[in-house]
């Protein structure tokens, strides 16, 4: 038997697998400890203030608050919009628990359709850390008080003071203030809106939105601590708002008093001459010398206090209805008429600057002119007999201005529409408000350009005779009237109307002045510019003149000008331009009374009344007023 000799065993460690896993083992551990130590690392250093943001944004609620819209004054310092306390309805979306119960239950407090409530949530769920709008200008009793009282059945829900628009005059100059309503998104898109969030209130119209940056002011915040249930606690920190800067316009509110109830005025007078359908007009009265607005008045208006708090549905569709007759468009603006005989003075002074005519060239007015086969008629049935140019503004004479429209027919070029464009026709005059109309002065290549057929798109002799007399296919707003009408006043200067004269803080220190701008020059041989100015005031002072028995009896020169437009298949609109005094014009006013007939009779007699408040003459027109245009 062979017996070999006992091995000697290996110690563990020896072992090269055993060595190998516990190595790994100790890599993996080391792993592990550096990941959870960069973990450590990274929740405490590099998220914490993350996650501690985050858990005050569930103990802290930052809301904003509103700053006050700066005040609206006359050019006297007279208020017209000013700003009262008022108390707003609204849901802070984070805190806002079981909303199927909470909404209906909402809905029925305020008085206003659930769906309504779900809208406003919707667009306000951007942003769950704001406290979106749903009523505001709500009720101190019941309302809020039950709100108050029943807090927690109602998570989410915040009361919320605010800051509403107040009018000290109702329904007063509308068009010009304008209104305020909860910003939209896609103004929100807008540049001038880029910093405001869902609810904000911006300006939507008139100056409170041309000035809105301004009149908005900067919005302050209040940071309250709240317990589990979103009940505050205790402040913890609040920035004041920053009211907005206030406005100081170029109105005069008793002139615009008395323009608004002129207009009406004029409207009745339409109605007693049998124009039963006239139901509206406007007025705009500026100084020549400035281009400041001094009062401009668009009938039908509406009351601005309908926008406060949000306006009812059934306020809405009363006024957007056909027999609303559009009361928000403001027809001093936007409104686009043949401007019809108040144009002839234009129309003189691109014939006397071209040479067509002088002021003492004659034509014959034996009731018609024709050219051709087609007659045009003057509207004085058996003429004016011979006339200058003097004495056919004068009385109105429209064959006169006949003769000059085939004249210009007959030159090279766009030389009558040239010159009538001079004066601010056809395009805007750039008054600091919304969507003025621009007019249309037609041409040539208009006419090619818009006509439908071959023969339409031809440009005829008649196109420059209609024109002459402010007829055809001319559209003009009674601003640019007024605003060529003081290029004749003043000399020349064709003026860039303002309805704003001054912003200021709220001690009352001028942060800007407006100064009157030109927007160009109308440049006139003094001679042929008087002839013009005494055509114009032979119109009110010569028993001859159309605007005569209007103004019979009125203590200040005016010189003027009437005119009674066609447009069918409506009546005639009433047209009348004056300024005063004649020799150094302090005011001119232009008027239209649509579908009113006559500007001899109810246009003239509504500028007469609003330059006796100007010049408090108190001077009483004729009830009356024979009907000469």
């Amino acid at each position: 038997m062979y017996l070999e000799p006992m091995r000697k065993r290996r110690a563990p460690s020896d072992d090269t697998s055993v060595a190998a896993r516990l190595a790994v083992l100790a890599a993996a551990a080391v792993i592990l400890f550096a990941v959870l130590l960069f973990r450590l690392w990274f929740l405490q250093i590099l998220s914490g203030d993350w996650y501690s943001t985050q858990a005050d944004d569930q103990r802290l609620r930052t809301v904003s608050i509103s700053a006050p819209r700066g005040v609206v004054y006359d050019r006297d310092g007279e208020p017209l919009v000013v700003n009262r306390a008022g108390l707003s309805v609204g849901i802070l979306p984070m805190d806002l628990r079981s909303p199927e119960m909470v909404i209906p239950r909402l809905a029925e407090v305020l008085g206003m359709p659930e769906d309504e409530i779900w809208q406003k949530l919707e667009k306000g769920k951007s942003d769950p850390y704001r406290v979106t709008v749903i009523q505001a200008d709500v009720p101190e009793n019941p309302v809020v008080s039950y709100l108050k009282e029943h807090s927690l059945e109602f998570p989410g829900v915040r009361i919320e003071k605010s800051y509403l628009r107040s009018y000290p005059r109702q329904a007063f100059a509308t068009h010009i203030l304008g209104y305020v309503g909860e910003v939209s998104y896609d103004d929100l898109e807008k540049e001038q809106f880029r910093t405001l969030g869902p609810g904000a209130m911006v300006g939507k119209d008139g100056v409170e939105a041309v000035y809105d940056s301004k009149l908005r002011g900067v919005d302050g915040t209040r940071t309250v601590e709240v317990d589990a249930a979103g009940r505050p606690r205790r402040m913890i920190q609040e920035i004041q708002p920053q009211p907005g800067s206030n406005l100081v316009l170029t109105l005069d509110n008793e002139l615009q008093d008395v323009a608004e109830l002129a207009v009406v005025e004029g409207i009745e007078r339409a109605h007693q001459e049998g124009f039963t359908d006239a139901a509206a007009g406007a007025i705009v009265a500026l100084d020549p010398r400035t281009g400041e607005i001094l009062a401009m008045a668009s009938y039908p208006d509406y009351d601005l206090t309908s926008w406060v708090g949000g306006m009812k549905t059934d306020t809405y569709r009363d006024l957007t209805s056909p027999e609303g007759n559009k009361p928000f468009f403001d027809r001093a603006i936007k409104g686009l008429y043949p401007a019809a005989s108040v144009f002839k003075p234009f129309v003189a002074a691109a014939a006397l600057r071209n040479d067509v005519v002088d002021w003492t060239t004659v034509f014959n007015d034996p009731g018609s002119f024709k050219i051709g086969a087609q007659r045009w008629k003057c509207w004085k049935d058996d003429g004016h007999g011979d006339v200058n140019l003097v004495e056919a503004l004068m009385v109105s004479c429209d064959t006169y201005f006949y003769n000059i429209g085939s004249m210009f027919y007959d030159m090279e070029g766009p030389i009558f529409q040239d010159g009538l464009e001079e004066f601010g026709f056809g395009r805007a005059s750039g008054i600091d408000l919304l969507g003025e109309a621009a007019g249309r002065v037609p041409d040539k290549d208009w006419k090619r350009e818009t006509g439908k057929s071959e023969e339409e798109r031809l440009w005829k002799p008649g196109d420059d005779v209609n024109l002459s007399i402010g007829q055809g296919d001319l559209l003009v707003t009674p601003l640019q009237l007024a605003v060529a009408s003081a290029a004749l006043a003043n000399g020349g200067d064709v003026l860039v109307p303002r309805i704003v004269r001054q912003i200021t803080d709220g001690s009352g220190n001028v942060i800007k002045e407006f100064e009157t701008e030109m927007r160009g020059r109308v440049e006139l041989h003094p001679e042929e510019l008087e002839s013009i100015r005494r055509g114009l005031r032979l119109v009110t002072s010569d028993p001859n003149g159309t605007g005569y028995g209007a103004f019979r009896g009125f203590p200040i020169a005016v010189a003027g000008k009437t005119g009674t437009a066609e447009r069918p298949p409506d009546d005639d609109y009433a047209w009348f331009m004056g300024y005063a005094p004649a020799s150094a014009p302090e005011i001119l006013v232009v008027a239209i009374i649509e579908k009113g007939g006559h500007g001899s009779s109810v246009a003239a007699p509504v500028v007469r009344r609003v330059l006796d408040q100007y010049f408090h003459t108190e001077s009483a027109g004729p009830t009356q007023v024979e009907v000469t245009e």
